[in-house]
């Protein structure tokens, strides 16, 4: 008996090690995101197109933000309209933050470090006017 609860033991542990891997490798949603925006923007800046926001997202979303690098928590909170975060999101000045909200509420943010030579930053955005010309 001792012998089976040790077995499903180191079992149990070996799955959550595997699975810890493979989440880092792919990374969560919001990292998978980034990833695709990213790898679209890149093939845009090759192509001369632009980057449609609403056509890599599968959530509802009403409105999109961009932060540059290191907006402070209170920046992205009132521009939001309510207290959603107390951290810092970037502090590298290659990233700029991409918050999706959907009825008042944030539904996903992203760290986003592709290429964007059009300035987002002063208004929310409807999901037709979320474009990135890289």
């Amino acid at each position: 008996m001792k012998k089976t609860i040790a077995i499903a033991a180191v079992m149990l542990l070996a799955a959550a090690v595997i699975y810890g891997v493979i989440r880092l490798e792919i990374g969560g949603p919001e990292q998978q995101l980034a990833r695709a925006i990213e790898k679209e923007a890149s093939k845009a800046r090759e192509a001369g197109t632009a980057v449609y926001l609403k056509d890599h997202t599968d959530f509802a979303w009403d409105k999109a933000y961009v932060f540059g690098p290191y907006t402070d928590p209170q920046t992205i909170n009132a521009a939001v309209g309510y207290h959603w975060t107390d951290r810092h999101l970037s502090y590298d000045d290659a990233n700029k933050i991409i918050v999706f909200c959907n009825e008042g509420k944030v539904v996903r943010h992203i760290v986003y470090s592709g290429p964007m030579s059009n300035n987002l930053y002063d208004r929310p955005l409807r999901p037709e006017e979320a474009v990135i010309w890289p």
